[in-house]
């Protein structure tokens, strides 16, 4: 399968708490895309942004990741498939998936559903903290 002919039926895609949520779009992005296992969350019917800066925060999926500092003027330095938080200000609320080809962060939030957009216009929307993180690789430890 093409790369555009699984990204681009996603576009516009709903979100969904239980099915859709941001972590589950980067899970199946991760899978499809990349080969890549991440674990399930469940997500519950009242989470609040407090829930989620803290499953963000301290999940152990996130040892198995390193943060990738971005290159000179802000220029995205992360490999392909690199995952994405996503902060208004200093702690990550959002997640999304770093597609290096196509110079875009695939993500699925509550507003637009599932959207393909540049670092630029995720700034201008108001995420103005975005961390690129690789996976821990054995080269790495």
């Amino acid at each position: 399968m093409m790369r555009s002919d699984f990204l681009s039926p996603l576009i516009g895609e709903p979100w969904a708490w239980q099915s859709r949520n941001c972590w589950d779009f980067a899970c199946h992005v991760q899978r499809e895309l990349f080969g890549r296992e991440l674990p399930q969350i469940a997500v519950p019917a009242d989470f609040s942004r407090r829930w989620v800066l803290e499953e963000f925060a301290g999940h152990p999926e996130r040892t198995r990741w390193r943060q990738v500092p971005d290159g000179p003027g802000g220029l995205v330095m992360a490999a392909d498939g690199a995952l994405v938080l996503m902060a208004h200000a200093r702690f990550p609320a959002h997640i999304g998936v770093w597609l290096r080809q196509e110079g875009r962060v695939i993500h699925c939030d509550s507003h637009a559903g599932v959207a393909c957009e540049t670092v630029l216009a995720l700034r201008q929307v108001g995420w103005k903290n975005l961390m690129f993180f690789e996976p821990v690789t054995c080269t790495d430890l």
